[in-house]
């Protein structure tokens, strides 16, 4: 006989083949289905220090306190921090109906240097 179709045994292992490796890709790609908004805001927190440090370099009375604590809000009103809509908001990743404007940072200046640190809340 001379047929010219498939056995069902050839297509049955190609469908299982398929399976396996759509199973295999998924496994793969399944860190872009991941949470990554703690990640995202600790990335936030490191900007806000380095653009807190720039900040800082404006504030004469610093070289004399030595110590201060400033808000995000301030920040964004000088124009160091970019807010993320239009009422100057700057939205909290880990949840999106909150904002880090009221997010206080204590600048420090020692041995001639800015240092930034947020302060956590408790």
């Amino acid at each position: 006989m001379n047929n010219k179709g498939y056995t069902t045994k050839q297509l049955l292992i190609v469908i299982i083949g398929l399976g396996i490796f759509t199973l295999g890709l998924f496994g793969a790609t399944s860190y872009a289905y991941k949470d990554n908004s703690e990640a995202y805001y600790k990335e936030k927190v490191n900007l806000m220090e380095k653009q807190a440090v720039l900040y800082a370099s404006t504030l004469d009375s610093l070289k004399e306190d030595n110590n201060t604590v400033i808000t995000l809000d301030e920040m964004v009103e000088a124009g160091y921090y970019i807010a993320d809509n239009d009422d100057g908001d700057v939205i909290d990743p880990r949840n999106t109906k909150a904002t880090l404007n009221k997010t206080k940072i204590k600048i420090s200046y020692e041995n001639e240097e800015y240092k930034a640190k947020v302060i956590e809340d408790e």
